[in-house]
């Protein structure tokens, strides 16, 4: 189906790029609106299902073997690793396979350089909002530039400036969580004495103490260094608790309370490599990020009065998953795919129909991201 104006789409993260991937092979015109100033280098792991890789292969045309080569945590290095520390548990198959049947391990910004080639992305450009007119959708950015168009995809994440605009009372929920993050370098030395024998050829290792939970990841190999993820979660604490502040600004996720430390403190004769991470001395002199575990949803109604106007949401931005217990990147980009198939075979004019017949599919996976992250902090 021809379309002559290319499609707008917010928000250059894995969703708008898996869109205007696929939009693309299907010759279908589309640019990419992303309030970065470059390509973010988002230099961590994350666990991708074959039920959204695999289709994704089709669109990229590359064998999985290939694809899961060009996007491995590991790189070129980890022979280096298994040299210094005399170990072959860096083995990328072993790596990148082992954790839940069907998924692998997967670098971000890999992931993300693979889905930007050959897409048009005009940089520094970040939309401030949406207006609605009688012929279609105006995109006032932030710079001052206003562009109309006839067709605008809203992929900018939980915090969407594309809805946001055209929906203000639709606002994210915070789930009663309590979690904070953080990256740190390993040297490799230390890595292969401490880390290596707990993971056992896995990515990724977790345990439970004092009612928290413990997560350790490995997000790249990278010269003469591992790189870490870390997070310490729990259920949040009635009546009040101190580390939970669902209300907080964004710009305080790097405001942590000494409650947080001293939590940190009290998690004694923790095994390795756990007691070298939850350190501490360690944490005091790093960054460490407060994390809001949040979800959206959205009216089906509003949805479809949006899509006559040509408006249309996906992603987080429509239906986000908590970080933790969420499948995030995993929905966004079958969202992508699914959605250009759509537009490919009916044209933006049929768009009500895509958002009803997923409706029921989305809600189902924000309630279970829900009751995820409650088993996990049970």
């Amino acid at each position: 189906m021809s379309i002559q104006q290319p499609i707008s789409i917010i928000g250059a993260g894995i969703g708008g790029l898996a869109l205007s991937r696929c939009l693309l092979r299907r010759g279908i015109p589309s640019v990419l609106y992303e309030r970065a100033s470059s390509p973010t280098r988002h230099r961590y792991g994350i666990t991708l299902h074959e039920w959204a890789y695999r289709p994704l292969l089709k669109v990229l045309e590359m064998d999985e073997d290939v694809f899961k080569k060009r996007t491995a945590v590991t790189g070129e290095t980890e022979a280096d690793v298994n040299h210094q520390t005399g170990s072959n548990a860096m083995d990328p198959p072993k790596l990148g396979d082992r954790g839940k049947a069907g998924s692998c391990r997967a670098h971000r910004a890999k992931l993300e350089d693979l889905l930007r080639e050959g897409l048009d992305i005009r940089w520094n450009h970040g939309l401030e909002r949406l207006e609605l007119d009688r012929t279609g959708v105006i995109l006032h950015m932030q710079e001052g530039q206003s562009i109309e168009r006839s067709c605008v995809v809203g992929a900018d994440g939980v915090h969407a400036n594309s809805r946001r605009s055209i929906l203000p009372d639709i606002k994210p929920t915070i789930l009663p969580f309590v979690a904070f993050n953080g990256k740190r370098w390993i040297p490799k030395q230390i890595f292969g004495a401490l880390y290596l024998p707990a993971l056992n050829g896995s990515f990724k290792l977790e345990r439970r103490k004092n009612n928290a939970r413990l997560h350790i990841s490995i997000n790249e190999i990278y010269g003469d260094s591992v790189s870490i993820n870390w997070i310490y979660s729990r259920a949040a604490q009635e009546p009040s608790d101190p580390l939970f502040k669902p209300n907080r600004p964004l710009t305080g996720a790097t405001d942590i309370p000494e409650k947080f430390y001293q939590e940190i403190r009290g998690l004694i004769d923790l095994s390795q490599p756990f007691a070298d991470v939850f350190d501490e001395d360690k944490l005091r002199k790093e960054k460490v990020l407060s994390w809001l575990m949040r979800t959206v949803e959205i009216p089906l109604p509003e949805l479809q009065r949006l899509a006559e106007k040509g408006v249309f949401l996906m992603g987080d931005s429509l239906h986000a998953q908590p970080i933790l217990g969420g499948e995030g990147a995993n929905v966004a980009i079958m969202d992508g795919i699914e959605l250009a198939d759509h537009i490919a075979n009916n044209g933006i004019k049929g768009m009500s129909n895509w958002y009803r017949n997923k409706y029921l599919s989305w809600s189902d996976g924000v309630e279970r991201s829900r009751e995820a992250i409650r088993e996990m902090h049970i």
